[in-house]
């Protein structure tokens, strides 16, 4: 009989395929903000980008990186997994008193399972973290990333209640997995303009080679780096 109806009317299967369409669509897409609302870029004071690094903290690495950063005055955002800031709090904290920020990347980085995610567990893996920048020192917690862009239908409320927003990204390298820096700064190079939220990753082979390739490359064409207020964020 359920197949005799969907044959008889068959706009119902169409209807359904474009429901589950746009439904796989909102979760996966990185900039789409019909689940959440994604900040995707700031309103800049000049030729100004947004650099944020995810995964970490990565050990001697993230020191290491942070050092040639300040050497070149360049401050970023650290999405941090919580359970690597839980077994590293230093680390964390000198990133800090180096001048950059601490934001929240999920407690266990569930890349596949974060959109399934019911209320509890997505609760925990906001609050663990959170729980992990406290301890090292972050007092005011005030940005989210999930796993590699993924939505959740639950996450809006549940950033609400925390005063928490959902930040994205607009330019990215694409070394979440290879990090060959010639590859990762031609992407950052071709794709950037000011603004602009640019994606970048710790603890691959090659990453702090890859990151500081791309601020001297964007250092060298005038762009200048910066955290944004809030309100800039759009």
């Amino acid at each position: 009989m359920l197949f005799g109806t969907h044959f008889r009317y068959p706009w119902l299967v169409a209807t359904a395929v474009i429901v589950h369409a746009c439904f796989f669509y909102a979760i996966v897409a990185p900039s789409c903000g019909w689940l959440v609302a994604v900040a995707t870029r700031f309103r800049p004071k000049g030729s100004e980008v947004w650099l944020t690094i995810d995964d970490g903290p990565d050990g001697e690495a993230s020191l290491r990186l942070s050092e040639e950063m300040s050497r070149r005055g360049v401050q970023a955002t650290f999405f941090v997994k919580g359970r690597n800031l839980q077994r590293q709090p230093e680390v964390g904290a000198a990133l800090v008193a180096a001048g950059h920020s601490l934001a929240n990347h999920t407690q266990t980085h569930p890349a596949h399972l974060f959109w399934w995610l019911r209320p509890g567990p997505l609760r925990h893996e906001i609050d663990a973290c959170n729980e992990a920048l406290r301890s090292a020192g972050v007092s005011v917690i005030r940005w989210f990333r999930s796993p590699v862009g993924l939505k959740n239908i639950f996450l809006e409320p549940t950033l609400l209640r925390r005063g928490m927003r959902y930040v994205g990204w607009s330019v990215r390298g694409k070394d979440g997995v290879t990090c060959n820096p010639d590859d990762v700064a031609r992407r950052v190079r071709s794709n950037v303009s000011p603004g602009a939220i640019v994606l970048l990753h710790e603890g691959r082979e090659r990453s702090n080679e890859a990151i500081l390739r791309v601020i001297d490359e964007l250092r060298e064409r005038g762009y200048s780096f910066v955290i944004p207020a809030d309100e800039q964020l759009v």
